[in-house]
């Protein structure tokens, strides 16, 4: 890495092009990282965020009934937008 600037090191682009395996172990151990290019900060690589728990995935069945009968039924979306348009097949 190149300078420390507030607990935080930067690289250049060309630096992490060259020795990404390198910046991504230092990103692994918690370290962030400010990629800049002409020496201005163009992006930062932060440690991933751990999760707290399980994941919740959204109830898609409930969505699916709250939008109506022919959602749920499988009816193609084709089929419900010339209906609502009132198109013939």
């Amino acid at each position: 890495m190149c300078d420390i600037v507030s607990n935080m090191k930067t690289a250049t682009v060309r630096h992490v092009q060259h020795n990404f395996a390198a910046v991504l172990e230092a990103v692994r151990k918690g370290q962030e990282i400010a990629i800049t290019k002409r020496g201005t900060v163009v992006a930062r690589i932060v440690p991933a965020r751990k999760a707290k728990g399980p994941i919740t995935w959204p109830d898609s069945a409930a969505r699916m009934k709250r939008l109506g009968p022919r959602a749920a039924t499988g009816t193609p979306a084709s089929r419900i937008i010339r209906e609502m348009r009132g198109e013939r097949f």
